[in-house]
């Protein structure tokens, strides 16, 4: 993991002092398949960063209906902003597709020395703009895309994802059923 720190310390362009801080609180934690990183309504203070395996985030349905937001990769970030910036609990769950190991660090401690370092702000203005434009892109393809060219987009945007995620991960990430999935890929 060590390497891991030194390209987050540079990335983020931080003095001695704040590298020294962000290393003091770092943890590298790793998640059996199936495990839950943080669960829907949990308050959740962290930030994460995937090294390996893969993700998915949950929501479930008063009804208990599983529907999948979004598949976090090796090398992203992921935390949840409602709970990082309120009070409240997660609106979704990060469970565990497979074997994964994550950095995981207090939020607060990142905001500190965002606050104290331009190079970090330009990281977390990136990291806020990459995210605005991947939930607008979501949006519309779920709103006003087909089902099949919603699969297709999935296929051109995640090729290294279709051996790794269930075709029941697929469909309700789609916002299909398996069937209609199955459907479309025997077109």
């Amino acid at each position: 993991m060590e390497k891991k720190r030194v390209d987050i310390i540079k990335a983020l362009g931080l003095t001695a002092d704040q590298s020294k801080k962000l290393n003091a609180v770092m943890r590298e934690r790793t998640f059996a398949k199936g495990e839950t990183v943080f669960s829907q309504g949990e308050t959740v203070k962290n930030l994460y960063i995937l090294l390996k395996g893969l993700i998915k985030f949950i929501y479930f349905t008063a009804e208990g209906k599983e529907l999948i937001k979004s598949f976090i990769r090796e090398g992203d970030q992921f935390g949840s902003l409602v709970s990082q910036f309120s009070d409240d609990g997660s609106t979704f769950s990060a469970v565990c597709i497979e074997k994964t190991r994550v950095i995981v660090f207090p939020y607060t401690v990142f905001e500190s020395i965002v606050n104290q370092n331009r190079t970090a702000q330009k990281f977390a203005l990136t990291f806020f703009q990459q995210l605005a434009l991947k939930k607008e892109i979501r949006e519309y393809e779920l709103l006003c895309l087909s089902a099949e060219t919603r699969y297709r987009k999935f296929l051109e945007k995640y090729p290294e994802l279709v051996d790794r995620i269930a075709q029941q991960d697929i469909a309700r990430y789609l916002g299909i059923t398996p069937i209609a999935l199955s459907r479309i890929k025997n077109r």
